[in-house]
């Protein structure tokens, strides 16, 4: 039995691989790669600049710690596990342990491929803090990926979602705490409170009420995972998609009460509220977050005279835009739409303002990581804001065409 369920793991992450080779090559011929790599030669430049000159009091550990943890703290498992699994496959769930143990190992491994891509990236960096000692510092990062990696595990058995989520980000804190405090020395005293974090969370795992296998949390990571997927690949070509997952997201919803309750912002609150609940709105952050880290960076380090910075916060402004694009695909075969009492030019001119306006809003953000290269390089900072300003007006002004051709289409 154990091969068994062994060959039905390996079927099925065949056919997962074989589901996506056709979206991937419709990526290739995008262009899409030969826009990273522009994005990969301009962080190349600004990065090596960073590393021959870099500034004093410049926050090295800071830096590491924050670009450690999350590689550190997040271990995805991806199962292949499905909904009808619960009346199939639950019956053996004891005989799963094989099927379990693939699923762990893959992750593991793409873990540490990750954490060590990253971990030779900043090593340059690393080498010239106070407390460099690379064979410490490997074994720490080893043995942090292994623990958070079976702690992950763990919280997925949690019973209660807030147990979860509230270990998940005291887990995390304490990760980056630990990682900072290695950066900064490697003494006896960072030992002592690795392994006294370490027992704490042991034991707090231990006597929080688990599940003895998570059926539904796994399910609901492997739709998440999914949908995430299928979105990226959406930026491409039409593809298929189930419906959106909803969350509250307090952080960005308190925003959604200034629409004014009119007929003619229906479409604006309609996708403004789209943008907050479903994972567009999550990878805008997530990009906009990583994108002003890049630019803050490129900004300090003053690269090319400021226009590394300029080409970069460029580049992640035309990527996050590109997302919020999607928002207009999101309902388009919803049927209600298209018996709402209101004109279809009324809704496409929403459609353009929203558009538009979490454009301003999103660029805005971004453009103020990029103040510490604003002082004595006024030339790059007006680019900048050009750019801010006209790029959505372009943008709005070509998806006015894109709607009315999909318009002209259906007629």
């Amino acid at each position: 039995m154990s091969s068994d369920v062994v060959q039905l793991w390996q079927k099925r992450n065949r056919a997962f691989i074989k589901e996506v080779l056709p979206y991937i090559s419709y990526m290739m011929r995008s262009g899409f790669p030969a826009f990273l790599s522009l994005i990969g030669i301009v962080s190349i430049i600004q990065y090596v600049n960073l590393i021959n000159n870099v500034p004093e009091n410049f926050p090295l550990e800071l830096i590491g710690a924050l670009v450690l943890t999350p590689l550190i703290s997040y271990s995805p498992l991806r199962t292949w596990l499905k909904e009808a699994d619960t009346i199939f496959l639950m019956p053996m769930e004891h005989r799963l342990h094989s099927y379990m143990k693939k699923s762990h190992m893959r992750s593991l491994r793409n873990g540490f491929i990750y954490l060590t891509i990253i971990t030779l990236i900043y090593w340059p960096l690393y080498r010239q803090t106070d407390a460099y000692e690379p064979i410490i510092m490997v074994a720490v990062l080893i043995i942090l990926k292994v623990m958070n990696h079976l702690m992950a595990w763990q919280e997925r058995q949690f019973v209660w979602s807030t147990n979860r989520n509230i270990m998940r980000l005291f887990r995390w804190a304490l990760m980056f705490i630990l990682l900072f405090g290695w950066l900064l020395s490697s003494g006896w005293g960072m030992l002592c409170l690795t392994v006294i974090v370490i027992a704490m969370l042991a034991t707090l795992y231990r006597v929080t009420r688990k599940q003895q296998f998570p059926w539904d949390r796994l399910i609901t990571e492997e739709q998440v995972t999914m949908r995430r997927l299928y979105s990226f690949f959406s930026w491409f070509i039409d593809v298929r998609v189930g419906p959106p997952i909803v969350k509250q997201r307090k952080y960005l919803s308190w925003i959604i009460p200034f629409v004014p309750y009119r007929k003619q912002y229906t479409f604006v609150y309609l996708h403004l509220i789209t943008f907050v609940r479903t994972e567009i709105g999550g990878i805008c952050i997530r990009l906009l977050i990583l994108g002003g880290l890049v630019n803050y960076l490129a900004a300090t380090g003053n690269g090319i005279d400021g226009w590394g910075t300029v080409i970069s916060y460029i580049l992640f402004g035309i990527i996050i835009t590109l997302q919020i694009g999607s928002l207009r695909k999101v309902h388009r075969y919803a049927i209600w739409k298209d018996i709402f009492p209101m004109q279809l030019k009324l809704q496409q001119q929403q459609i353009i303002m929203i558009d538009r306006l979490l454009s301003y809003i999103l660029l805005f953000l971004l453009l103020m990581t990029t103040t510490p290269m604003w002082s004595g390089h006024g030339s790059q900072v007006i680019v900048m804001i050009m750019f801010a300003i006209l790029y959505p007006v372009v943008r709005a002004f070509n998806l006015r065409r894109k709607l009315e051709k999909e318009v002209d289409d259906l007629d």
